[in-house]
């Protein structure tokens, strides 16, 4: 793989494939096009190299949320369902993307919600359609099965150490009647188990240290960082190549094949809008000539509505004493030593897949269980404690992402809309009440000091929603801004061929026609996986016509 550093403005790029963004979905893409040697794939991320330390140690995502150097730091736009509140969205910008700055979990979903992507005309994007895709990227460690894949480049481990406080939890569920999961990746509906970690050893596993790290010898890969992408050209309607910034230089780059977008549900929506392809009156609005109308770039946002349910903590030594001092003087020499201990530790330990009602199928709750609590984003609190996160897996409100300026630096305004959808209120209501029921069952209750979220004065439901909404974030689980489907509101087809333009693919979480029930980041290298196939068949099929 060559990573030049040294460009021109006049030098001549040209390649078969160009990708725009080296993060979960573009890595798995250019290095499964650039295999065999037939094409050449140029790749292009905004970001630098991977070369922070922090990006390296799992625990490290804690201080990477708001650094600038390796993060969009987006910013959603008031929202009036949230007290008119703005969130902070950290996403990925650096190689690897945001499977260098996540919390490094491993989550596939349920089979019956990519059966609905099916049904809703994504014709082989069902769960048999996905499963050898899932089961390609992956490296699992944790024993043969026939749904797991076992010689992937993308290790998938169990947690290096397991903490009291949530071996606690998943007996809190116990007692509860949720059934214990050997496997939380394996054929489910609802139980409580321990999360499976993206990890290397003692170091994270990103795209950009496992799929891309095996293509640098490859002659055919060029990898070019800190080439933000400002607009893919195109010729009557065909993509013909993009344009991208760096170092202050405008560069032009010509693609023989295929231009494919991979800049992720936030900055793919963006692109295409800055490229004339989009909503018309938007892109009237600000200059931008039109390519071609495509009402839903950028509609359609799903994300996870992230509600906390905290505890004081007595007994137990939690990950907020841990974090600093001579405990975590004692942790570093634990991980330097041994590769365990907290800072091998992603975003959270253990999960619960619930219902909220009986006839709902799949389980529509995720309640993810963390020994500790925070204070801000990123940050944990002094005093110990506990905390279970919680979000409805399906939700029914959606967001946008619109341009607000022809300039490609200038971010894109994100609106979110949770809650904007009434029945969205009564599954978030569901899974606060099972949280606390989980908290005062023995097995966690013996070490609870006192509730300090939503607080024990917060019982109702208009007080847990006011809660909510004052106090709710992102879980960071952005999709659909380009869904997928045969609809005039979607964007690209089952082929991920963007509808009315040639020669332009989106694969990233964007093309996802519903929300994914769960973190996103395996199924966004499954759909990557998936894409590759698809447009190296295509591409073999032309090159030996």
């Amino acid at each position: 793989m060559r990573t030049r550093q040294n460009l021109h403005p006049t030098d001549h790029i040209e390649c078969d494939f160009c990708v725009v963004g080296a993060g979960s979905a573009g890595s798995v893409v250019a290095d499964r096009l650039s295999e065999d040697g037939r094409f050449r794939v140029l790749l292009l991320e905004a970001g630098p190299v991977d070369n922070n330390p922090l990006i390296h140690v799992p625990a490290g995502f804690l201080k990477l949320q708001n650094d600038k150097r390796i993060n969009w730091r987006f910013r959603s736009e008031p929202s009036p369902e949230l007290n008119a509140r703005s969130l902070d969205l950290p996403q990925g910008k650096v190689l690897g993307g945001s499977s260098s700055v996540n919390g490094t979990l491993f989550v596939r979903g349920y089979p019956e919600e990519y059966n609905r992507w099916a049904q809703l005309g994504c014709t082989g994007w069902s769960y048999d359609g996905l499963l050898p895709h899932f089961r390609s990227i992956e490296r699992y460690e944790g024993g043969d099965s026939a749904d797991r894949g076992t010689d992937g480049p993308m290790p998938v481990v169990a947690l290096a150490v397991r903490h009291r406080l949530s071996s606690a939890f998943i007996e809190s569920a116990k007692s509860l009647g949720f059934p214990v999961l050997a496997d939380i990746n394996g054929l489910r509906d609802v139980g409580v188990g321990w999360f499976q970690q993206n990890r290397q050893g003692r170091f994270r596993a990103s795209t950009a240290r496992t799929f891309l790290s095996r293509a640098r010898a490859r002659s055919n890969l060029q990898l070019l960082t800190n080439a933000l992408c400002t607009r893919i050209v195109f010729e009557d309607h065909r993509a013909i190549g993009v344009e991208f910034i760096r170092a202050g230089h405008l560069f032009h780059v010509k693609a023989r094949r295929e231009v494919i977008l991979a800049a992720g549900a936030l900055k793919s929506p963006q692109i295409l809008q800055l490229s004339g392809v989009g909503p018309s009156n938007l892109l009237s609005c600000h200059g931008i000539p039109l390519v071609h109308h495509a009402p839903g770039v950028g509609e359609n946002l799903k994300d996870h509505f992230l509600v906390r349910v905290a505890h004081r903590v007595q007994g137990c030594v939690t990950l907020n004493e841990r974090a600093r001092g001579w405990r975590l003087l004692r942790e570093s020499l634990v991980y330097a030593l041994l590769g365990r201990g907290l800072m091998s530790l992603g975003a959270s330990n253990a999960v619960l897949f619930a219902r909220s009602r009986d006839s709902a199928v799949p389980a529509d709750l995720q309640l993810s269980f963390t020994p500790g609590s925070y204070a801000g984003l990123g940050k944990l609190e002094l005093a110990p404690g506990m905390t279970i996160g919680l979000w409805q897996s399906f939700p029914e409100s959606s967001g946008r992402v619109s341009i607000v300026s022809a300039d490609p630096n200038v971010a894109p305004a994100v609106s979110l809309g949770y809650l904007s959808a009434q029945s969205d209120s009564g599954c978030l209501l569901a899974g606060i009440r099972l949280a606390r029921e989980l908290f005062v069952s023995p097995e966690l209750a013996r070490f609870s000091v006192c509730e300090t979220l939503p607080g024990p004065l917060r019982i109702s439901d208009a007080e847990l929603l006011d809660y909510a909404r004052e106090y709710g974030t992102s879980a960071l689980h952005f999709s659909s801004t380009c869904r997928m489907g045969i609809d005039e509101k979607a964007v690209v087809d089952p082929k991920l061929q963007v509808h009315g333009l040639r020669a332009l693919r989106v694969v990233d979480a964007s093309v996802m026609p519903i929300a994914s029930s769960v973190n996103t980041n395996a199924v966004t290298m499954a759909i990557a996986e998936k894409a590759a196939s698809i447009i190296r068949s295509s591409a073999i099929s032309h090159f030996s016509d």
